[in-house]
């Protein structure tokens, strides 16, 4: 599945970034890649599994992927100042 660009504020910073994804799910997890992308800054990208702990989970798996991918840039952001 597809997550078209979507844009998220860091709390702290002040920063937006666009983002935009691939996501798919499997049995045991929901494997996921992002591009993350701020201002004229070289495009990032991310990617990860969430595992899934009941067969309901993936009913939620866009939720839950933005979830992850909103909590990979604020730690990105951290980690750049």
């Amino acid at each position: 599945m597809h997550i078209e660009p979507t844009t998220h504020e860091h709390g702290v910073s002040a920063k937006v970034y666009t983002y935009r994804g691939d996501y798919e799910t499997r049995d045991d997890a929901i494997t996921w890649e992002a591009e993350i992308s701020h201002g004229e800054a070289p495009v990032t990208t991310f990617s990860g599994a969430i595992p899934l702990s009941s067969p309901a989970v993936s009913a939620f798996a866009e939720e839950a992927v933005r979830d992850e991918i909103v909590k990979r840039i604020d730690a990105y952001d951290d980690q750049q100042r």
